[in-house]
């Protein structure tokens, strides 16, 4: 194997490494300005909405700060794939990494789930409000425990099916040398293989792409089965409220909206296309860490979503941005 060939695949490592950075960057930023003002810019009371509008980017800073710590990378090789990560922030051992990259995609699993409750929320709030009695108190804990328990479900998938075996060694291993100049012995990990060399399925080994389907679609399905029956009667409903509250769901109704084209493109796509590919068994070779990338931008791109359509942030930006101004 030439080393021309292998840069052209380290490539792509940096470039994600770069991207992740600026997600890091532009997260922290834009969910730090919409924290802020959630807190004491907006005058107007969301009610226990605002927790969730704090929790979701909090969260976000905190996933897009495991990125660039962690800088987590895929390569899809035919049947199989292995998850990874070269760095050993610390000093940490290989199998500590390992555990801190399972936490990671713990994260993930608890990102999308708060996105969901966040869905459930707006749905009770105008065809339901007796149930966000299940958001208030001691009661909103259940919002934050609901998502934990997803993120748990997750990560200890993977971790306890994706253990790099012997087979997984001698089926990536020269790939992995061969693209990226990497011993797959040396590095923090998981891996799956769908096939055995006879052909059949590895079901021990894909148990983790079930339960990370499993999540991904009650989460999904949360999330659909909300926008549609508020795209159906949101109107009628509104109807019976002021002005000044149509106005409000309304504006984050398309704030929803955004936030299902988004992940669908941005959280929940790449994940799809990485833990099914294997299944096709098509001999190729995907640099495909290059769509974990996404991950960071997109906590940035909801805060960004939040205070350009809803006119509350929009009204405390100019606010706060005019207080500051010495003229």
């Amino acid at each position: 194997m030439s080393s021309d060939d292998a840069k052209s695949y380290t490539i792509y490592v940096k470039i994600a490494q770069m991207v992740a950075q600026f997600g890091f960057i532009t997260t922290s930023f834009f969910c730090y300005i919409l924290i802020f003002l959630t807190v004491f810019g907006v005058s107007r009371n969301f009610g226990s909405y605002k927790y969730l509008l704090i929790i979701f980017p909090t969260v976000g800073i905190f996933f897009a700060t495991m990125e660039v710590i962690l800088y987590p990378n895929v390569y899809s090789h035919n049947a199989g794939y292995v998850f990874y990560s070269i760095s050993h922030p610390f000093n940490l051992k290989k199998e500590v990494v390992r555990l801190l990259l399972c936490f990671y995609t713990g994260i993930y699993a608890s990102t999308i789930s708060l996105l969901s409750v966040q869905f459930l929320y707006r749905y009770w709030a105008i065809f339901d409000e007796t149930k966000l009695r299940f958001f208030k108190g001691w009661r909103f804990s259940f919002s934050v425990i609901y998502s934990i328990i997803f993120g748990i479900i997750w990560a200890t998938g993977i971790l306890i099916f994706d253990e790099i075996d012997d087979y997984s060694k001698e089926y990536l291993n020269p790939q992995m040398i061969e693209k990226y100049n990497v011993d797959i012995s040396e590095i923090s990990g998981m891996a799956v293989v769908a096939y055995d060399s006879k052909g059949s399925i590895r079901w021990f080994n894909i148990s983790s792409t079930f339960t990370m389907t499993f999540v991904m679609l009650v989460q999904y399905t949360i999330i659909i089965y909300c926008a549609y029956f508020m795209y159906r009667g949101m109107e009628e409903k509104l109807k019976m409220l002021s002005l000044s509250l149509r106005n409000l769901h309304k504006q984050f109704f398309k704030t929803l909206i955004l936030q299902i084209v988004l992940p669908t493109i941005t959280l929940f796509s790449p994940v799809i296309l990485i833990i099914y590919v294997p299944f096709l068994d098509i001999e190729a070779d995907l640099p495909t860490g290059i769509f974990l990338c996404a991950f960071t931008i997109y906590p940035a791109m909801d805060a960004i979503i939040v205070m350009y359509i809803v006119a509350d942030y929009k009204k405390a930006a100019k606010s706060e941005f005019t207080n500051e101004m010495p003229f």
